[in-house]
């Protein structure tokens, strides 16, 4: 890899959403510093799991705060659900990127029933204002571990 940064360089190229390190899958939006992409991946037995691809377009430190993104799950009968994520050892919670970076997290949402939408709120997740939601509809049809 590091042939590789020094013939084509690492850095992140802003607006992008590619990086040799990082695949930016689903919905993409820009909000303060972050590229962020959103992808929603088979749920787990304990919930949904959303899949979060960012990077950093400035050339200073910007904040992720997957744990202070708004995610609200909406159920086949139409009713609309707060989430949290599963988060059993606190191990969530505000961190910086490095200007120019890129990285990723997948996170469990404990719900009781089934979500066939998910919603984010990426501005919350770089603190950055207004609220901006990202939708994501069913989940791939098998529960991950499960078979056919």
């Amino acid at each position: 890899m590091v042939v590789f940064c020094a013939v084509v360089g690492c850095a992140y190229q802003p607006g992008s959403f590619s990086s040799p390190l990082r695949e930016f899958v689903g919905q993409r939006v820009t909000v303060g510093c972050l590229d962020l992409a959103v992808d929603r991946r088979a749920d787990l037995s304990i919930g949904p799991v959303l899949a979060y691809a960012f990077a950093n377009r400035c050339d200073h430190a910007a904040v992720v705060d997957l744990g202070a993104a708004a995610v609200i799950g909406r159920s086949a009968a139409g009713g609309e659900l707060a989430l949290r994520p599963y988060d059993p050892r606190g191990e969530v919670h505000a961190a910086e990127i490095d200007g120019r970076d890129v990285g990723g997290e997948a996170l469990a949402y404990t719900a009781e029933r089934t979500m066939v939408r998910l919603c984010v709120d990426a501005a919350g997740l770089a603190h950055a204002g207004a609220p901006h939601w990202l939708c994501v509809g069913d989940a791939p049809h098998l529960v991950a571990g499960s078979t056919p």
